[in-house]
């Protein structure tokens, strides 16, 4: 959501068509949601979230046929590190 707002603010206008964003983890509900919205041309992400993605894991919010936009997905991009690097991330806040 702080990235979208972020480049809203950059662009000047809440559409950001033609922007691609890359995460580690598979969308969340929410965050699908605002990148539909905002017209996002692609997702690229890492690893699968099976407790709340929103790409077909749990939800298919990025493809959904009653959306008004699609945008382009890129999933499992080294799911295994990014995996990892997630793992490593919250092993460490608690």
């Amino acid at each position: 959501m702080l990235v979208l707002r972020s480049a809203a603010r950059r662009v000047g206008g809440w559409r950001l068509d033609g922007v691609a964003v890359y995460a580690t983890l598979e969308p969340c509900p929410m965050c699908a949601g605002a990148m539909v919205q905002a017209r996002i041309a692609r997702c690229v992400y890492g690893a699968r979230d099976p407790k709340k993605g929103a790409d077909g894991s749990v939800y298919d919010v990025l493809r959904h046929p009653r959306n008004n936009h699609r945008i382009d997905v890129t999933a499992d991009v080294l799911a295994t590190a990014c995996g990892a690097l997630l793992t490593e991330f919250f092993a460490a806040r608690r």
